[in-house]
């Protein structure tokens, strides 16, 4: 995979690619079908782009490098297609990508792969003719650092056709499917088609020294749920526009990543449970949204600096004190619940929380270790100690020249 094996001193990661779709099959066909609505069909396309900062050393041209991942999926296709009369449930007829650069000037220098049939491997390299000896000082001998870019991934019963043009490429990927040759032949589509298959594209832009590539992308997949093997009854054909997303930052983007802070709210909801990881703050987030203190949050007059117990730590202390856990769960004691929240919600003059003497008056009380956060609204503390460290709001009123 080109994208673990680049060496840093020579392809600089500037920026992604990407684009993604899901769907479900639809509704049951019905007797001697597999079923639509199992199945899940996902398309993706995630390519990295890196800038060229050592090998050429061409003072008029700068290159670009895309390369990654393309690939479809289809979840609930059936083990053995063969062993279905009517259909073979949905499949995948083939894959087009398409890269290109709007910059004036741009062109296509190389790419791959190239144009194949049948073959079990694909392998290709490219970026080669922009490799030189180099050194801090210039061009110079016995320092090599290389552009090359290897590829390699299976292409077992699959083909490519490339299309290049002057600023773009694009590749038609044939699948393994069922009717290629006529209606039901051959009978069954090939496991690339019907269960899901990856592939590795790359190429090389070049541009005048200092222009921005300019790039975009498009991604198609065509998939195809078949009667009686060979009749197209269900398709869907997403053409999906892939987003160049840059990942070097300026000033004005950090002034814009500053203004776009999560909200402390959005950050908790963040660190709950999401599908695949456990969470941290669901328990006190549940609990926050039951109270009352919940309004305060959003005051423009006020910051908020919250002190959130993990989910770990809230059952650590109510399985030693169950009458408190009693108290915890009890839908007739509001105003437990809200005397427990406002204890770990402190309200602040708005904008007067500051990171760096929140370190030496704050972080420096015993108990008060964990992980904090920086938010919009204020400061949240994720922490694993349950009770609240006395002295904390005597801390913030020497702190904020009031109480809090």
């Amino acid at each position: 995979m080109p994208i673990e094996t680049l060496n840093p001193e020579v392809w600089k990661l500037v920026g992604t690619l990407n684009g993604e779709w899901r769907t479900n099959g639809g509704k049951d066909f019905g007797w001697g079908t597999v079923k639509t609505s199992s199945q899940t069909l996902t398309a993706n396309a995630l390519l990295s782009v890196y800038k060229l900062i050592h090998g050429d050393q061409n003072l008029t041209r700068d290159y670009y490098l895309v390369a990654g991942d393309v690939y479809h999926g289809i979840q609930g296709s059936p083990s053995k297609p063969s062993s279905n009369w009517v259909s073979v449930g949905f499949y995948a007829n083939h894959m087009n990508l398409r890269i290109e650069t709007t910059s004036a000037q741009a062109r296509l220098l190389t790419f791959g792969p190239n144009s194949t049939v049948e073959q079990a491997t694909i392998s290709f390299s490219i970026g080669g003719e922009l490799s030189a000896e180099y050194s801090s000082e210039g061009p110079k001998a016995g320092a090599s650092l290389s552009a090359n870019v290897g590829v390699s991934f299976t292409a077992s019963e699959v083909s490519f056709a490339a299309r290049p043009e002057s600023r773009s490429i694009e590749w038609h990927t044939s699948l393994p499917h069922v009717g290629w040759v006529s209606s039901g032949m051959p009978a069954n589509p090939g496991r690339p088609s019907y269960a899901g298959y990856i592939w590795n594209p790359a190429v090389i832009i070049e541009v005048p020294q200092g222009a921005v590539p300019n790039l975009k992308g498009r991604f198609e997949v065509d998939f195809e749920y078949n009667w009686t093997r060979g009749i197209r009854k269900r398709s869907f054909t997403p053409g999906i526009d892939l987003v160049y997303q840059s990942l070097i930052k300026t000033g004005a983007d950090d002034a814009q990543q500053e203004q776009q802070l999560p909200t402390i709210l959005e950050t908790l909801r963040s660190l709950a449970a999401t599908t695949g990881r456990d969470g941290k703050t669901d328990t006190f987030l549940m609990a926050l949204e039951r109270s009352r203190v919940i309004d305060a949050f959003g005051d423009s007059n006020l910051d908020q600096i919250v002190i959130a117990p993990t989910n770990i730590a809230i059952q650590d202390y109510f399985d030693k004190h169950p009458q408190t856990a009693l108290e915890a769960v009890s839908p007739a004691n509001q105003s437990w619940l809200d005397a427990w929240i406002a204890e770990r919600v402190i309200s602040t003059p708005p904008n007067s929380i500051e990171v760096a003497k929140l370190s030496t008056s704050i972080k420096g009380i015993a108990g008060m270790a964990g992980d904090w956060f920086e938010c919009a609204d204020g400061l949240l503390l994720v922490t694993d100690t349950y009770e609240v460290v006395p002295g904390l709001r005597s801390a913030l009123q020497n702190l904020f020249g009031k109480a809090a």
